[in-house]
């Protein structure tokens, strides 16, 4: 599944619940800023890396500073872990991530874990039919929307939030 050029990342990737936004404002600021829009949405945060710190420390090879913040809702994650025998567990936790884009802005992005566990072939059967499924989707999805909400209408928002600002 390759991201549409003409369309954004929420387009290309409407199917699996593709979400972004942009910060006006440092990497750790944004960081700072989404972990707590999560935790204060209902999630816990399990783990964080920096993938171009990773990078950096093993090769030298400089790449935007990104962050991936590990997030979890442990009643959506334990109806997805029944649903999924246990299999979802190699993609636990769903994650957001912060990547800067240029100086003074940060990409916000996160996809829905269930409707990834779908695309795979993870998920129940027929996932519309289940209401345990169901019940995952509306309470992760739920405080994701409310997560970005929050972003959305914070001080550093982009004017576009959907777009980042040009260099």
């Amino acid at each position: 599944m390759e991201a549409d050029d003409d369309r954004s990342f929420e387009e290309s990737f409407a199917d699996i619940g593709a979400r972004e936004t942009y910060l006006e404002t440092t990497h750790e600021d944004a960081v700072k800023r989404v972990r707590e829009a999560f935790t204060n949405a209902g999630f816990g945060n399990p783990t964080e890396f920096s993938p171009s710190e990773n990078i950096r420390e093993h090769t030298g090879e400089e790449l935007p500073p990104t962050r991936v913040i590990g997030i979890g809702n442990p009643h959506a994650g334990k109806v997805v872990a029944e649903q999924t025998r246990g299999d979802a567990a190699t993609l636990f936790p769903c994650n957001a991530v912060v990547q800067q884009v240029n100086e003074g802005t940060q990409r916000v992005y996160h996809v829905s874990l269930p409707r990834v566990l779908e695309r795979v072939g993870l998920a129940p059967e027929d996932p519309e039919s289940s209401d345990a499924w169901q019940e995952a989707l509306d309470i992760a999805g739920s405080g994701v929307a409310e997560a970005f909400e929050t972003l959305n209408a914070s001080e550093v928002a982009a004017a576009d939030a959907s777009a980042p600002a040009d260099d």
